[in-house]
């Protein structure tokens, strides 16, 4: 039929309609309308037909339900609905024949008829709580139709009784409504739906393309004989609640347990750190464990023993300043210069006890208890000398590689002696402090150095008897923290290397 797209349409805007409230808006979990969930119902109303006769009458009918309704999630329930009920369409047409799809073709038709008929069916119920007493729904199912076409007198029309067609058919159901909450237990019903059937002899003639089809509109009242408990009122009906005792004003999900977004099984409303990786073990408070209590987690640490209280990096293991790979908290040497080999308590190795680490003595082979100059040599022999040493501050002008000239007259000294060692090699070292960066400090030494050898050359000594190194801040003798150790370390040392 033409209206049939027309009228599916007003169907579904009537069920869906008041949907402006939105199927997000949240409605009371303590909702026992809408948990009702085996329900009886009767209706009456009115049944308008669509057929091949001009006019159609509204006439009376009666329809009864049983629906049940197994799921409930939020505020919207899913079900089945069975139902019986008849109606008798009415048709007028004085045209007196019309033209007909079967012989004989135009056909006879009187002017008033009737047909009777009784339907049972199913379908699905879809129902949406608008608010605590109000609920619309959507049907859509089949329906066993069972129709009798006959004349005002009662008699069986023509076709009916020659038995051309089948009265017995089945056909599609769309219904919309809304039911509003008169008690706990009764409800008020309004439905208007559509059946659209399989046949085309609802008025005993086929003188269209379409089949027949016919409207209703019912209001009635529903019992309902039970309905879902949800003992811990969090929207999930006990019979699907994995969690029935989940605390009130939880959020829970689809099976009615608390929400546990990280799956770590601490529940959202417990867990402290939420977005805990994947399979990252926790503890009480769903935060991951950090066994020793160092700030870091312990799949992100290295170090997972530490001792408590000792500072440790990133990665959860304790500071190692100098990088001699012995923590600080167990360093007795934390300002080791880097790449010098330490032993167990990172200080420099000193195998002859003498005093001087490996890295600077000279004569590592000193006898114990021997006493030993700065390079860890014998000083018995005051004539022979291994090394000289110049303070920064007596020697040169500040942060500068100037020469004073209270330091000139040590240099000719040194530049004496060394005359009077033909052929020795000497290596000449520019050390500082640590105030500044590492290469303005080096460059520093190293300009500083080469002053120093500059001057000896001048003295007529031999280019090919030194070497020049800047070290900047890498091998201090003092503590930096102290204006006196950082004097101290502000220094050039000639070592004899021959």
């Amino acid at each position: 039929m033409p209206n049939t797209i027309k009228i599916f349409f007003v169907c579904l805007f009537i069920s869906l309609a008041p949907l402006w409230n939105s199927y997000s808006q949240t409605i009371s979990n303590d909702n026992n309308f809408l948990k009702q969930n085996f329900i009886l119902s009767l209706e009456s109303g009115i049944y308008y037909g669509f057929t091949d006769y001009k006019t159609s009458n509204i006439e009376p009918g009666i329809r009864g339900s049983i629906e049940y309704f197994p799921i409930i999630i939020n505020n919207a329930r899913l079900g089945l609905k069975l139902f019986g009920g008849g109606t008798s369409l009415s048709f007028n047409d004085n045209r007196g024949s019309i033209s007909s799809n079967d012989e004989p073709n135009p056909k006879n038709i009187p002017p008033n008829i009737y047909t009777d008929i009784i339907q049972i069916g199913g379908s699905v119920n879809f129902g949406l709580s608008l608010s605590e007493s109000l609920i619309s729904y959507l049907n859509v199912g089949a329906a066993y139709l069972i129709f009798n076409p006959k004349s005002t007198d009662g008699a069986k029309l023509d076709f009916n009784k020659l038995e051309k067609y089948d009265k017995e058919i089945v056909s599609f159901l769309i219904e919309g409504g809304l039911r509003y909450r008169l008690s706990d237990r009764f409800g008020l019903n309004l439905a208007l739906g559509y059946y659209p059937t399989s046949t085309d002899y609802l008025d005993d003639i086929s003188a269209a393309s379409g089949n027949d089809s016919y409207l209703f509109g019912l209001v009635g009242v529903s019992y309902a004989l039970s309905s879902t408990p949800d003992s811990d009122n969090d929207g999930v009906p006990d019979n699907f609640d994995q969690c029935p005792e989940t605390t009130a004003g939880v959020r829970v999900d689809e099976f009615g347990c608390p929400l546990d977004i990280d799956n770590d099984r601490v529940p959202d409303y417990l867990d402290k750190c939420s977005n805990t990786p994947t399979g990252v073990a926790v503890d009480s408070i769903g935060c991951p464990k950090d066994s020793d209590n160092d700030g870091i987690a312990d799949y992100l640490d290295r170090c997972p023993e530490t001792p408590v209280n000792i500072k440790v990096d990133t990665f959860g293991c304790p500071f190692d300043s100098d990088n001699d790979n012995v923590p600080d908290n167990l360093d007795r040497c934390p300002e080791t210069p880097f790449g010098i080999v330490v032993d167990s308590a990172g200080c420099p190795i000193d195998i002859d006890k003498d005093g001087i680490p490996d890295f600077i003595d000279k004569c590592p082979g000193t006898p114990l208890n021997a006493k030993v100059d700065s390079l860890g040599c014998s000083d018995e022999t005051a004539e022979t000398f291994y090394q000289f040493i110049l303070r920064g501050d007596d020697t040169f002008e500040t942060n500068s590689a100037t020469l004073i000239d209270v330091a000139k007259i040590l240099l000719n000294e040194i530049a004496g002696y060394i005359k009077n060692q033909p052929g020795s090699k000497w290596r000449i070292e520019g050390h500082t402090d640590n105030q500044g960066s590492v290469s303005m400090l080096k460059k520093l030494s190293y300009n500083r150095a080469k002053t120093v050898y500059e001057y000896l050359i001048s003295q007529g000594l031999s280019p090919e008897q030194f070497s020049v190194y800047g070290l900047g801040n890498s091998s201090p003798v003092a503590n930096n923290d102290t204006p006196e150790g950082r004097s101290t370390n502000r220094r050039i040392i000639i070592i004899r290397e021959d």
